[in-house]
């Protein structure tokens, strides 16, 4: 199976073998982010409809929560990768992620 690519501007993101990662090329490949599938936890985040939002990465407790959409208290730690979304863009990471989450037999909400 092919992995699951997704590039939106620096941000690489991809699904392979039961593993998600995410690189940061604006960085200098500093920042990116490695985690199975199946802890895998993404909050969308906006304060205000007009204005960029902000995508969680993270580690959830419970591998049954929500891949995409998850509830922020469901998160084992927050320190991971925080990437500004314009609010018409999120779909394309909707879109993404619901791939993702049916590679594991998770849900999105």
């Amino acid at each position: 199976m092919e992995p699951l690519v997704f590039e939106y501007g620096d941000l690489h993101l991809r699904a392979d073998r039961g593993v998600f990662e995410l690189f940061d090329l604006a960085s200098g490949g500093e920042g990116g982010f490695r985690v199975p599938l199946r802890w895998l936890g993404v909050l969308a985040y906006y304060k205000k409809p007009d204005k960029p939002g902000q995508l969680f990465f993270g580690v959830v407790r419970d591998p049954e929560a929500a891949l995409y959409g998850t509830d922020r208290s469901v998160f084992r730690y927050n320190t991971s990768p925080v990437v500004r979304v314009p609010p018409g863009d999120e779909v394309l990471f909707r879109e993404y992620f619901t791939g993702v989450a049916a590679l594991v037999g998770r849900r999105v909400v």
